[in-house]
Protein backbone atom coordinates (compact mmCIF):
# COMPACT_ATOMS: atom_id res chain seq x y z
CA UNK A 1 0.00 0.00 0.00
CA UNK A 2 2.32 2.42 0.68
CA UNK A 3 4.21 2.26 -2.28
CA UNK A 4 1.41 2.73 -4.67
CA UNK A 5 1.19 5.75 -2.58
CA UNK A 6 4.46 7.10 -3.55
CA UNK A 7 3.77 7.01 -7.42
CA UNK A 8 3.22 9.90 -9.57
CA UNK A 9 0.15 9.53 -11.54
CA UNK A 10 0.31 9.13 -15.35
CA UNK A 11 -1.96 12.14 -15.72
CA UNK A 12 0.55 13.85 -13.74
CA UNK A 13 3.38 12.45 -15.43
CA UNK A 14 2.43 13.73 -18.73
CA UNK A 15 1.49 17.03 -17.57
CA UNK A 16 5.09 17.52 -16.02
CA UNK A 17 6.88 16.28 -19.37
CA UNK A 18 4.90 18.86 -20.90
CA UNK A 19 5.73 21.55 -18.67
CA UNK A 20 9.36 21.37 -18.42
CA UNK A 21 9.96 20.47 -22.13
CA UNK A 22 8.05 23.89 -22.88
CA UNK A 23 10.32 25.55 -21.09
CA UNK A 24 7.82 25.83 -18.18
CA UNK A 25 9.91 23.67 -15.41
CA UNK A 26 8.84 26.42 -12.70
CA UNK A 27 5.20 26.04 -13.69
CA UNK A 28 6.07 22.24 -13.39
CA UNK A 29 7.69 22.23 -10.02
CA UNK A 30 4.48 24.35 -8.42
CA UNK A 31 1.99 21.60 -9.73
CA UNK A 32 4.60 19.02 -8.66
CA UNK A 33 4.88 20.69 -4.63
CA UNK A 34 1.60 20.99 -4.63
CA UNK A 35 0.64 17.52 -5.30
CA UNK A 36 3.48 16.01 -3.41
CA UNK A 37 2.23 17.98 -0.55
CA UNK A 38 -1.89 17.86 -0.48
CA UNK A 39 -1.62 13.87 -1.36
CA UNK A 40 1.46 12.82 0.14
CA UNK A 41 0.87 14.72 3.25
CA UNK A 42 3.96 15.84 3.49
CA UNK A 43 5.83 19.08 4.86
CA UNK A 44 6.75 21.95 2.47
CA UNK A 45 10.23 21.37 3.57
CA UNK A 46 10.47 17.72 2.61
CA UNK A 47 8.57 18.42 -0.37
CA UNK A 48 10.63 21.32 -1.97
CA UNK A 49 13.69 18.88 -1.58
CA UNK A 50 11.49 16.23 -3.46
CA UNK A 51 10.84 18.42 -6.23
CA UNK A 52 14.26 19.49 -6.47
CA UNK A 53 15.42 16.04 -6.57
CA UNK A 54 12.77 15.24 -9.12
CA UNK A 55 13.70 17.38 -11.53
CA UNK A 56 17.32 16.85 -11.15
CA UNK A 57 16.88 13.47 -11.84
CA UNK A 58 14.24 13.48 -15.18
CA UNK A 59 14.81 16.66 -16.56
CA UNK A 60 18.59 17.90 -15.50
CA UNK A 61 19.21 20.20 -18.72
CA UNK A 62 15.92 22.30 -18.39
CA UNK A 63 16.62 22.61 -14.53
CA UNK A 64 19.97 23.93 -15.68
CA UNK A 65 18.47 26.67 -18.17
CA UNK A 66 15.98 27.56 -15.38
CA UNK A 67 18.18 27.91 -12.61
CA UNK A 68 21.25 29.86 -15.20
CA UNK A 69 18.54 32.29 -15.82
CA UNK A 70 17.01 32.91 -12.49
CA UNK A 71 20.48 33.89 -11.64
CA UNK A 72 21.40 35.86 -14.44
CA UNK A 73 18.27 37.93 -12.93
CA UNK A 74 19.56 38.41 -9.66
Amino acid sequence: MQQNKMNLSDDLVVLLNRLALNGDIRMAGHVLHAYVIRFWKIERDVATRFVIRYFEKHYPKQLQRYVKKRSQRN
